[in-house]
């Protein structure tokens, strides 16, 4: 009942300074990748040099702090804040979750990637952000190296508008576009919401204005304030906000349990690549196996919880837990799929 108590008090907090936010799966395409990526830094101590080995249960001593990508009331900020508690009871130690947002998640990634690979500083990772972000801002990280710990969710796109503001259709946003009349709020010019963006206008023949914002929340705020016309961005992003926002389309193959009367934008007719999101959590390069799998272990149990579930159902978020290898399968798939499609906008 305490641990009950806590949840609900934390989410009350955070979701009392920011709107509950959140990503259809990558595509599996792959790409011959030219692209020069950094290397995995050398670690100061092997496993064996510590005396462990992978056989032996890490069993961590002091708080676990995990890193995220964007602002405060985020999706994936809200998400690991709501399993924090059930973190704790697994692992027996404080979990941290700090907030890092800038840059389309560099300062987040680049923090975690130069972190100690002892499993006390871990990253909420957002699919395909991490890797677009490694490309289109020179990071100094490598997505493919990062140790994948778990992945919670796949969570499409999905194109929002403000309500009663005049477009309430994909047909008239078009329309308006071609009158030069719209402008789109995304989370930072090379981010995953601008290539999206980007990815769409190209297939559709349109044109409009950029205006890049410090993350998604502020992209939905900017439209709910009239500030910019549209966002393509992570539909839970805007699920609760519908008396204020029309959820246009999703970008999916097919329509949402949690939004069944919007359509996608395959069904109107406007077939073109998707990018997905999915938040996870992953590792520094050159953690030792031991404290990988307990990570797992810990995570995989802290989802189980019924308090947890019932959280993910009542937030409208599309759960698929992916572990270890499984994820990391997932991740790479992504980072080609995005590689081929920042080849083929050139």
């Amino acid at each position: 009942m305490k641990q009950h108590q806590t949840i609900h008090r934390i989410l009350a907090a955070v979701l009392a300074l920011a709107m509950l936010a959140a990503l259809t799966g990558c595509g599996s395409k792959t790409t011959e990748v030219t692209n020069a990526v950094p290397t995995v830094p050398e670690t100061t101590a092997s496993a064996a040099e510590t005396g462990e080995t992978a056989a032996s249960a890490w069993t961590p001593t002091q708080p676990i702090h995990i890193v995220g990508q964007s602002e405060a009331g985020s999706g994936a900020d809200l998400f690991t804040r709501a399993l924090q508690p059930w973190l704790q009871e697994e692992l027996g130690v404080a979990v941290v979750v700090e907030n890092a947002p800038g840059s389309g998640g560099k300062i987040a990634c680049t923090q975690v990637w130069n972190a100690s690979p002892d499993g006390y500083t871990l990253l909420a990772h957002s699919s395909p952000l991490t890797t677009v972000t490694q490309i289109s801002k020179d990071g100094v990280f490598n997505v493919r190296d990062f140790k994948h710990i778990i992945c919670f969710d796949s969570t499409p796109y999905a194109i929002v508008v403000k309500k009663d503001g005049g477009i309430d259709s994909v047909d008239a946003l078009l329309e308006a576009c071609k009158a030069g009349k719209v402008s789109n709020a995304n989370s930072g010019i090379g981010g995953a919401m601008y290539l999206q963006s980007m990815i769409m206008k190209d297939a559709l023949g349109v044109d409009y204005a950029e205006v890049p914002y410090n993350g998604s929340s502020p992209s939905v705020m900017a439209v709910m304030n009239k500030d910019v016309t549209m966002s393509i961005v992570a539909y839970d992003y805007a699920i609760n906000n519908q008396d204020e926002l029309t959820i246009l389309a999703i970008l999916a193959d097919e329509r949402l349990e949690a939004l069944p009367d919007v359509p996608t934008m395959k069904e109107l007719g406007y077939d073109f690549p998707t990018l997905s999101m999915r938040r996870g959590i992953v590792a520094p390069p050159n953690t030792p196996d031991d404290v990988v799998e307990r990570l797992v272990d810990a995570f995989a149990k802290a989802v189980e919880n019924p308090d947890f579930v019932e959280y993910t159902k009542n937030s409208g978020i599309n759960m698929e837990i992916h572990l270890g290898q499984d994820y990391q399968d997932i991740d790479e798939a992504c980072y080609d799929t995005v590689m081929e499609y920042v080849d083929y906008l050139g």
